[in-house]
């Protein structure tokens, strides 16, 4: 998908939506046919490869700020399902190199951070990020996660900024946490947050997308998302593919982190636009990978780099 295209959802979504309103009448039977039709309709959406860095993502002014995303990790270290068993590892992988190579001023974790919404495993994956990870970081709930989410990371739904740029991440209330289908509560909260910062260039978190209908009122919510000016981009998880939506507003989804090539993304924010790199994983080492893309920041809300602190 190139920058700039504008794609019609709508003849892809209606088959989703079905499938995904069902999950409320007989969840368990409708689970893996929700997920396979949702990655068929984000692969339709996946980015370009580029084969050598295209002008605009060549920069030779430093960024303001550098941000690593991480999604669906699905850690589990119980021995409770085999395909969990490595993903603790993968995770320190990439935290290490995040810390000697990115060198990140923070880390966005979109969802999923463990696999059986169990709480004292996401004690221990908690654990793990503040002994190993450098950088501050910063979460957004999956379905996966489960309902004492909040008393291991803190709130759902909360706000914070990083070189100018107003990051807000919301938190969906999943009615079946495996099929990962709930509705967004907090739409008063959200609007407020809008209103408050309405200069400030905004980037949405959520594990859910919003560009597709993953949760009960994804449309009210882009409805107000496409109302406001600063909104730039929503980064989101939970598809467990990476794809590129350009409706209003760009909708990213990240890679899964624990699945081959084990992706994350890094945002390089300038002043003009927001450069996504993606990093896979090859021969036991993260390399940058061909996908090159892009958040354009009109002028009237460009960031501006932190004042150095008086000596």
């Amino acid at each position: 998908m190139r920058p700039g295209l504008t794609y019609n959802l709508r003849p892809d979504t209606i088959c989703l939506a079905a499938l995904a309103a069902s999950a409320l009448f007989d969840p368990d039977a409708v689970r893996r046919q929700l997920q396979q039709e949702a990655e068929r309709v984000a692969s339709r959406f996946a980015p370009a490869r580029f084969a050598r860095p295209p002008a605009w993502a060549q920069r030779a002014d430093p960024p303001l700020a550098t941000l690593a995303v991480l999604a669906d990790p699905h850690v589990d270290d119980s021995g409770k399902a085999a395909w969990t068993a490595p993903l603790r590892d993968r995770l320190l992988r990439a935290i290490r190199f995040l810390n000697d190579a990115v060198k990140p001023q923070a880390v966005l974790l979109l969802g999923d951070l463990v696999a059986f919404e169990d709480a004292e495993q996401l004690r221990r994956v908690k654990a793990l990020l503040d002994a190993n990870l450098a950088a501050p970081y910063h979460a957004v709930p999956g379905n996966h996660d489960g309902p004492g989410y909040e008393r291991v990371f803190g709130p759902r739904n909360h706000a914070f900024a990083v070189a100018g740029v107003r990051f807000i991440a919301i938190g969906i209330t999943y009615w079946h946490w495996d099929s990962g289908w709930g509705n967004y509560d907090e739409m008063d909260w959200l609007a407020g947050q809008f209103a408050a910062h309405r200069g400030e260039p905004t980037i949405v978190l959520s594990h859910n997308p919003i560009a597709l209908p993953t949760f009960a009122n994804n449309a009210a919510v882009l409805r107000l998302l496409d109302a406001q000016p600063a909104v730039l981009a929503v980064l989101a998880g939970h598809m467990h593919v990476d794809y590129e939506v350009r409706l209003a507003k760009v909708h990213l989804g990240m890679p899964m982190l624990a699945r081959a090539p084990y992706a994350f993304k890094v945002l390089r924010v300038h002043p003009d636009c927001i450069l996504v790199l993606t990093f896979e994983e090859a021969g036991g080492a993260y390399r940058q990978g061909a996908i090159y893309q892009k958040i354009d920041i009109p002028p009237g809300l460009a960031p501006r780099r932190a004042a150095a602190p008086a000596p």
